[in-house]
């Protein structure tokens, strides 16, 4: 007996390519058997996503097929144990001797061996993503190690390149990891579904899952690293995101000195201006000298002082667009000294 394994989508292909076949619907275990011809030598069946061909010779079904198993129920020399009798798998060539009604195991192997299949197919793809994620994890960490070595003397402008780039690289590696942990997912479960056909055989082909499970228990350790190159990752991320809010902390602070310090510069300058502006105006229409020189030194700084007060109070308000206490308390004094240079003015 032959027992090929398709892809769903071969289906209509596979049908096509069969001669003198009916359709016929009927569940045989848990392979749903969807045609077959008149005296039973060739029946095809679908089990979850796969097409399964059962035939008592080899045929052509037009398609690929994922395997093909050649199934001899015959005395079995050298083979290994099982709840039932002796089974030997060779190069996909298995042979059974068992004392069960045979019926009843080829109920079993459709499923049982397309579970097998697909594991098989799925870890030698994971295999080959694990080589590629391994690759690009050294290369993310040798960049990692670039950062976090130049992290102190690098420059604003290219800590920011590099956050970008590590950003990029851990976005392309996540996706990469993320299908490649779905994979592991699909073959554990594809593995348990076997493990539990399995059993219903009495054990039949347990090794092989055994080992198919081995290989995925590798592949998982491959996870693991992969998982912690990402926790890696995340954490030079951040390092570089603390460094750079540290700098731009800083520049800021520098900025803010700086125009703390020209502030200071226009508010003298400010200052110097009212105070000889006024002197000038005041001198026009006023005898100076005829009013001591500390009434006139201090009520000239006194003016000055709060028309500098008064830009910045007013500078407020537009911002703000409300009046608070302390212009009343500005305008007042303003208006108290310039009441008091009129006075010293007309009464010397």
């Amino acid at each position: 007996m032959f027992l090929s394994i398709y892809r769903k989508k071969d289906g209509e292909e596979i049908l096509k390519a069969l001669k003198n076949l009916k359709p016929s619907f009927r569940a045989e275990g848990e392979c749903e058997i969807i045609a077959s011809d008149n005296d039973g030598r060739v029946s095809v069946g679908r089990y979850r996503d796969l097409i399964v061909v059962m035939s008592d010779k080899a045929i052509n079904a037009g398609s690929e097929p994922l395997n093909t198993f050649r199934i001899e129920f015959e005395k079995v020399e050298m083979g290994k144990d099982f709840y039932y009798g002796k089974y030997r798998l060779e190069n996909d060539a298995l042979s059974i001797e068992t004392k069960k009604d045979t019926k009843k195991m080829i109920e079993i192997l459709p499923p049982l061996l397309s579970e097998i299949t697909v594991s098989r197919i799925l870890i030698s793809d994971a295999s080959v993503k694990a080589e590629y994620l391994t690759k690009e994890e050294t290369n993310i960490i040798n960049k990692i190690t670039e950062i976090l070595e130049g992290a102190k003397s690098l420059s604003i402008m290219k800590l920011e390149e590099l956050a970008f780039s590590v950003s990029s690289l851990k976005g392309s590696f996540f996706s990469s990891y993320m299908r490649y942990k779905d994979e592991l997912e699909e073959i554990s479960y594809s593995l348990i579904r076997a493990q539990r056909l399995s059993e219903k055989a009495g054990k039949l082909l347990y090794d092989e899952i055994e080992e198919l499970k081995r290989e995925l228990s590798i592949l998982r350790q491959y996870e693991s690293s992969f998982e912690s190159t990402l926790n890696g990752v995340r954490d030079a991320l951040d390092t570089i995101h603390l460094k750079l809010e540290s700098l731009h902390r800083k520049e800021d602070l520098e900025m803010q000195r700086k125009t703390s310090s020209l502030q200071a510069a226009a508010a003298v300058i400010e200052f110097i201006a009212i105070f000889y502006y006024t002197l000038g105006i005041w001198s026009k229409y006023a005898d100076l000298h005829s009013i001591p020189k500390w009434i006139t030194f201090s009520l000239l700084t006194a003016l000055s002082f709060l028309m500098v007060v008064y830009t910045e109070i007013f500078g407020e308000i537009i911002a703000r667009r409300r009046i608070e206490r302390k212009f009343y308390v500005v305008t007042a004094l303003t208006a108290l000294t310039i009441l008091a240079m009129f006075y010293v003015t007309l009464f010397p």
